[in-house]
């Protein structure tokens, strides 16, 4: 039933448009309007296109050093499994990075380092290094890494305990709410 009336709209639709731009009266007045409106509105629109684009390549151009190396800080800890031993170095869009790395990350982190907005070049002054056993920077602290772990798994447990503490007082609260309707024979 309501496909059927949907269709019937549409058709109406259709036909009342087709009877407003093809009136031989005025419909050549109404579609040259019409016509002109959406030029007018393309070429807003590729003006507006135009400046937002070269708003970014200049903002782009024009990145600060200090937001550079956050950005590139950042990325860092994605890529890297010991992003906590590396130095960054930004001066005019170039990025030095230095310390000691594993082997098969190297390549990731310049990859990621150079995909950075703003970054005109990366300077590889980094150690490769096979295992993380053999240099100290990137030998963690077992202790250190079992109670950052402990803290994050507490955070979450109480997240947990929190949310479902908020669940079960909504339960209650609904169910209170239905017994207060609920007709009772006298």
């Amino acid at each position: 039933m309501t496909r059927a009336i949907g269709t019937l709209a549409a058709g109406v639709g259709l036909g009342a448009g087709l009877m407003y731009f093809l009136d031989p009266d005025r419909g050549g007045r109404r579609r040259g309007h019409a016509r002109n409106q959406l030029i007018q509105a393309s070429h807003a629109v590729r003006e507006n296109s135009r400046a937002q684009l070269q708003a970014l390549w200049q903002a782009q151009d024009e990145v600060d050093d200090r937001v550079l190396a956050e950005r590139a800080r950042a990325i860092l800890g994605r890529v890297a499994t010991h992003a906590h031993a590396l130095a960054l170095e930004v001066s005019k869009g170039v990025v030095t990075v230095s310390g000691p790395v594993l082997r098969n990350e190297v390549r990731r982190t310049i990859k990621a380092l150079r995909r950075v907005p703003g970054v005109q070049r990366v300077v590889n002054a980094l150690e490769a290094h096979p295992a993380p056993r053999r240099m100290p920077a990137l030998a963690r602290d077992s202790r250190l890494a079992w109670a950052r772990d402990r803290r994050t798994a507490r955070q979450v447990a109480t997240a947990l305990v929190g949310a479902a503490s908020l669940g079960l007082i909504a339960r209650a609260a609904m169910n209170a709410r239905s017994r207060e309707f609920e007709l009772r024979p006298e």
